[in-house]
């Protein structure tokens, strides 16, 4: 069975209160105390108190200084409402380690939270709202590739955002940030793959325009003709003569510029549709 946090219990006995003439002061403070569930039997002020019965628990600060282990002691005290008691490990008649602090207020006997646990309860708190906050934010942006990142406007978020809000609040803290782990890994492993299918594509375009301007090259090397030969006789139908050279060359030039134009064009509806994926996912 799991132990509950001691911070969280509250104890009060009004039967021992009402038992004593005096009610509760600063003689009797640790007696009641000794009522709660905080008290350490095995301390040295209940070893004392077997030892002395008839005097007062107060009286055995002295006493209490010479032993060593786990005791109790007063160290504030504003009565009849408040007194602060600290349990404490004596090594020496000097040295001292704190283990607890607990108080009574109005009859009620609580233990202290350590600095630690309200530092951190803190700290997980402000993180918590601005995980809220973040996302509710999020979610009033819209993206458009002519405008960029704009704040939604208009009627469709003033009905919707308060719910939305409500929903998120009403969320787990592990299941955020679970889900937000989740969502990044997702973001990582989408912003991979675009940049090797980028790559990819971009390398293919290349090759295709190396080899098509080579291609291009070669076909007007050939056609042209080296300035000392003279120009072909048209003896016969099929031997072709300048005018026909002239026309397969700049009919190669052209189809060679159509071909680049195609493969530049394709090459920017490739990069368009990568760029519109990492928008879409939210890269």
């Amino acid at each position: 069975m799991v132990e509950p946090d001691p911070t969280t219990i509250i104890w009060r006995d009004l039967d021992w209160i009402l038992a004593q003439p005096d009610g509760l002061n600063s003689n009797n403070v640790l007696s009641y105390f000794e009522t709660s569930p905080f008290w350490d039997p095995q301390c040295n002020n209940a070893s004392l108190k077997m030892q002395t019965r008839f005097n007062d628990l107060k009286d055995l600060i002295m006493p209490l200084k010479k032993m060593k282990g786990i005791e109790f002691q007063v160290t504030s005290e504003k009565p009849p409402a408040l007194w602060v008691i600290r349990k404490q490990n004596r090594l020496s008649e000097w040295e001292v380690n704190l283990v607890a602090t607990y108080y009574i207020l109005n009859y009620n006997i609580f233990q202290a939270p350590s600095l630690y646990s309200i530092i951190g309860n803190r700290v997980l708190t402000s993180l918590y709202q601005l995980h809220i906050a973040f996302n509710t934010a999020y979610q009033q942006v819209e993206f458009h590739p002519a405008t960029g990142y704009t704040w939604k406007v208009g009627d469709s978020h003033t009905g919707t955002s308060s719910n939305k809000k409500s929903r998120i609040a009403q969320q787990d803290p592990a299941e955020l940030l679970k889900f937000r782990n989740g969502v990044e890994s997702a973001f990582k492993s989408t912003t991979i793959k675009l940049t090797q299918q980028w790559n990819q594509v971009f390398a293919q375009s290349q090759e295709k325009i190396q080899e098509l301007t080579a291609g291009n090259q070669n076909d007007i090397t050939i056609s042209e003709q080296t300035p000392n030969q003279p120009p072909a006789q048209p003896s016969s139908p099929n031997q072709p003569n300048a005018d026909n050279i002239t026309r397969r060359r700049k009919k190669s030039e052209d189809s060679g510029k159509k071909k680049k134009k195609r493969i530049y064009l394709q090459h920017i509806s490739v990069s368009t549709y990568l760029l519109g994926q990492c928008v879409a996912t939210g890269v």
